[in-house]
């Protein structure tokens, strides 16, 4: 398949209207902050789609190049804000991803000092999908499976780079951040403020050599805002169809699977009514610690308890 060419694979199906409002990926931004101007408003929700650019989206790479001389500061473009109406300071946004599709060619390749291992090479390769399935270097061919890399709203305090994770979401690259998930987001600005980028095709736990194939991407969403209720949200949280998952990014992953297990706990004291002790012990048996990147600056894991399980305490 020639670079320039497009193939599309859709992760979920959703219903489409012309009528839908379409946010474009022309104006990225490089920060979570609430100085950023509003690139649309939508009500809670309302459906719409957003359109997002590949992590290198400011960089023409070509077969042949590397990623030597990549500015960091101008990767993982992000499409956003999205002020979302009726969001105040101590809400919930949840962000329902009804349908991630990928568009064009994934670039993957290992960046100077970014990576689990020290790496002595820079390889660079484009991941073209072909009825659904990545095609990798020798023919090996993978299903796609799209995550939204970035997702997160503008923080409470200063601006924070787009490359970093944090209490805000950000560059949390989890995979469950994906079609058939919400994500729910502590609100620290009127309208929330959502911004989202840095689609990959396919990512395991770990990103362990610092880039999954990174690629344009279309996303269907609703946000829909909600009291925080008697747990408030610190930090993010992920539900899937069958477990609901803490997410803490701190400068270790120790640090950040506490961070996450202290919210697991706070959330069993105040919405299920156990004691501080009896909750600890509990997630100790019911709850497992799980990595979602150890690349970003700031590493980020994930909590997770049984929906089922938890929805009957």
């Amino acid at each position: 398949m020639p670079l320039g060419a497009k193939s599309k694979f859709l992760a979920m199906q959703s219903p489409t209207s012309s009528e839908q409002l379409r946010v474009p990926r022309s104006a990225p931004v490089f920060s979570y902050s609430a100085e950023h101007q509003p690139a649309a408003t939508v009500a809670s929700g309302e459906l719409f789609v957003v359109e997002t650019k590949s992590a290198f989206g400011e960089f023409g790479l070509k077969p042949g190049d590397d990623l030597s001389g990549l500015d960091q500061a101008k990767a993982d473009p992000l499409t956003g804000p999205i002020f979302v109406e009726g969001a105040m300071p101590g809400d919930v946004l949840e962000v329902h991803i009804e349908a991630l599709e990928v568009e064009g060619l994934g670039a993957q390749g290992v960046i100077p000092g970014i990576g689990i291992l020290d790496w002595p090479r820079l390889p660079l390769e484009f991941h073209p999908v072909e009825d659904g399935e990545i095609v990798f270097p020798g023919g090996l061919r993978l299903p796609v499976r799209p995550n939204l890399g970035c997702l997160g709203v503008a923080p409470a305090g200063e601006a924070v780079p787009s490359v970093l994770p944090g209490d805000h979401g950000g560059n949390m690259d989890t995979r469950f951040v994906c079609a058939g998930s919400v994500v729910e987001l502590p609100v620290f600005h009127p309208g929330g403020l959502l911004f989202m980028g840095d689609c990959h095709q396919l990512q395991s736990d770990g990103e362990l050599c610092g880039v999954a194939p990174e690629t344009d991407a279309v996303v269907t969403l609703r946000c829909v805002v909600r009291p925080s209720g008697a747990a408030p949200h610190r930090r993010p949280r992920v539900r899937t169809p069958d477990r609901l998952m803490f997410i803490g990014s701190a400068e270790t992953l120790e640090r950040a699977g506490a961070l996450a297990t202290a919210d697991l706990v706070e959330a069993l004291v105040l919405e299920k009514g156990l004691n501080e002790d009896l909750a600890y012990l509990l997630v100790t048996m019911k709850a497992d610690l799980e990595v979602c990147q150890v690349v970003n600056g700031l590493r980020t894991a994930r909590v997770c308890i049984d929906r089922a399980f938890y929805a009957q305490l």
